[in-house]
């Protein structure tokens, strides 16, 4: 269908659009708070994040304003896959607004403790250490859907994954050293970047 691929690159203008507006306005929110920072990650962890936006930045706007060049890359995928994406890609922007209302002043685009940070367990946190990371993975599948095309889907996912692994160890690592055995006991009844399949058992006392 030829309106297909027009009205999924304004689909994906839309969606990212309102992701930035998320990004920016919670983390001005944060900004504003005024909170020191005690525990910081390396540089290497940030450089690599920097680069990887950037090759997504680049890579988006290719799909949008030059096609033709990306075209190589794509995939004939039913019409319903492109609704999917679109279903995919709400979900992802709900679960984000989610994620940032429950971390409030504690957000932070780098990994970093703050001196007033409080360990948050509630909303998405409640049953998943990684809430921000699962919704990633949900908006870099939304993509592959909406551009049907097989470069992005598996450099960005790739991409996304390595990002991930690099990070995600370290972040856990920062939080045990700032909240100890509180910290220790949420990840016992958490899982990463899914539910625990089994629902955890208080001890008895």
């Amino acid at each position: 269908m030829p309106y297909i691929e027009p009205a999924s690159r304004i689909v994906l203008i839309v969606v990212f659009s309102l992701f930035s507006i998320i990004r920016v306005l919670y983390y001005r929110r944060a900004m504003t708070a005024g909170y020191a920072t005690v525990i910081e990650e390396s540089r290497k962890y940030s450089i690599w994040l920097s680069v990887f936006i950037c090759y997504e930045v680049f890579t988006f706007f290719l799909y949008i304003w030059f096609p033709q060049t990306l075209a190589w890359a794509g995939l004939s995928l039913p019409a319903w896959s492109r609704i999917l994406g679109i279903v995919l890609g709400v979900a992802a922007l709900l679960w984000f607004v989610w994620i940032h209302r429950s971390l409030g002043t504690n957000h932070s685009a780098r990994l970093r403790i703050k001196d007033r940070q409080v360990l948050v367990t509630d909303g998405p946190y409640r049953r998943i250490r990684h809430p921000m990371y699962s919704a990633f993975y949900l908006l870099h599948i939304a993509v592959f859907f909406l551009t049907a095309n097989w470069f992005i889907g598996v450099t960005w996912l790739a991409g996304l994954t390595f990002t991930v692994v690099l990070r995600v160890r370290r972040e856990e690592e920062m939080l045990l050293e700032r909240f100890g055995a509180e910290y220790g006991s949420y990840m016992e009844r958490t899982g990463r970047f899914v539910p625990p399949l089994k629902p955890v058992r208080s001890k008895p006392e």
